[in-house]
């Protein structure tokens, strides 16, 4: 038996303070707090290590392997979210063609007047059954592990192989990273260990992954806030063929995890980019006034990069243009997103161009740039964000900052090395210092 740990609420706060350290503060990371209908924490028993149902079918017949990694040792697993999502997966199960598999460490009320806190010393797999019932998790728990840190990206990589070793291999493969998001900060918060995935530390986990697999990942998705930036999403190319992520800030209650898995579940042969828009679709039903979700396909990012240089160059080489796009009333005019420094590129260069009545060059360059973000999209859902007074989403985000360049995280990833947009971004803080 996996003992508990109780803990009050006044003794998380404090384990979460240690996040006010970072650039943002714990709440920045909030989805929208829709209280799930009921919270039950389960308990957890298992021995170290159990084959996994089915896990005997050949490879061959299986065409999906759904791997969950969920991080609810935060707000969104003391709010139930974490476990209402199990439950939605509950709801349709693994099949013959598709397996589903979560990992997950989740904080929650132990059900008593005091509302202590209860979560697992260890994180757990479950192999994900079908079973009616809404308010309790019932899927077998096959593996305890001893690593609690759900910020962890080496969890999430044993998580991964720990599953193919016990013969979930498929045809394909969907990754789905839940927790808290902060785009280019990071995902996967966790409040007690408080540590959390950088987005060039997950990269790597998600090479060694793309190795242990032996190719890509088909679906890589973030049901996460704020992740779907041209720098993250640039990160990730080499180790997943779709990425599915969010411009702006995910509900409480995340992805529908019932109405994708029953599509997936009745057309198991569906390829990776028509899961990504199944995803897609599946998500702007169910927030049909607040939703901002895209898949993207990474093969198009290295002619985006080429693309986006070449607009840079067109800007930086022509005072008037540069002057457009460095204009602070024009990048405050952009949409952007719960995060100021997380802005739509489409509509940012949409706002340069319109300051610019002849200029051939740099709108060619924007029109080039335009061309390869439609040809990434595979799926897209933009609606005005939360209602704002935001203009709809294009798909991709890029970073603009808003007060200062933060080049000691920005500069850790890919696309500030191989792009010229870091540089441009340079260019412009200098220019507002004058």
């Amino acid at each position: 038996m996996n003992k508990a740990l109780l803990v009050t609420f006044a003794a998380i706060a404090a384990l979460a303070s240690g996040l006010q350290a970072q650039d943002a503060s714990l709440d920045s990371f909030s989805r929208s707090l829709q209280q799930p209908s009921a919270v039950t924490v389960p308990e957890v028993s298992a021995p170290a290590a159990v084959e996994m149902p089915n896990a005997g079918a050949a490879a061959g017949e299986r065409e999906w392997l759904v791997l969950v990694f969920i991080n609810g040792v935060n707000d969104l697993g003391i709010l139930g979210f974490a476990n209402s999502d199990i439950n939605e997966m509950e709801a349709v199960g693994s099949t013959e063609r598709m397996s589903v598999v979560v990992e997950y460490g989740i904080l929650g009320e132990d059900g008593s007047g005091d509302r202590n806190l209860q979560f697992q010393r260890g994180s757990s797999t479950i192999f994900v059954t079908r079973d009616a019932d809404a308010n309790r998790i019932n899927s077998p728990v096959v593996f305890t592990s001893n690593d609690a840190d759900m910020g962890s990206e080496a969890n999430l990589v044993r998580f991964v192989k720990r599953a193919l070793r016990n013969g979930h291999r498929a045809r394909k493969t969907a990754l789905v990273v839940w927790n808290h998001g902060g785009g280019r900060l990071g995902i996967s918060y966790d409040d007690v260990s408080k540590n959390h995935m950088e987005v060039d530390a997950l990269g790597r986990a998600l090479g060694q992954i793309k190795q242990a697999l032996g190719k890509k990942i088909d679906v890589f998705a973030t049901d996460a806030c704020l992740m779907q930036m041209a720098s993250v999403a640039y990160e990730f190319r080499d180790s997943a063929e779709v990425i599915v992520g969010s411009e702006e800030v995910i509900p409480g209650n995340g992805y529908p995890y019932t109405p994708i898995l029953t599509q997936l579940a009745t057309n198991p042969g569906m390829s990776a980019e028509q899961l990504g828009r199944t995803i897609v679709t599946a998500y702007g039903a169910s927030y049909p006034s607040d939703a901002t979700l895209s898949a993207i396909r990474t093969s198009v990012l290295d002619g985006f990069k080429d693309a986006v240089n070449n607009w840079v160059g067109a800007v930086r080489s022509d005072p008037q243009a540069f002057a457009a796009a460095t204009d602070a009333s024009v990048v405050d005019s952009v949409s952007r997103f719960e995060y100021k420094d997380s802005k739509d590129l489409i509509d940012y260069l949409d706002k340069v161009e319109a300051r610019l009545a002849d200029n051939r060059a740099v709108k060619d360059a924007g029109a080039a740039v335009r061309e390869q973000v439609r040809r990434m999209l595979v799926a897209n859902v933009a609606k005005p964000a939360r209602g704002n007074k935001y203009t709809a989403a294009n798909g991709l985000a890029v970073y603009i900052p808003d007060l200062r360049y933060a080049s000691a995280n920005y500069e850790r990833m890919a696309f500030a090395a191989d792009s010229l947009w870091d540089d441009f971004l340079l260019d412009m803080m200098s220019e507002r210092l004058r």
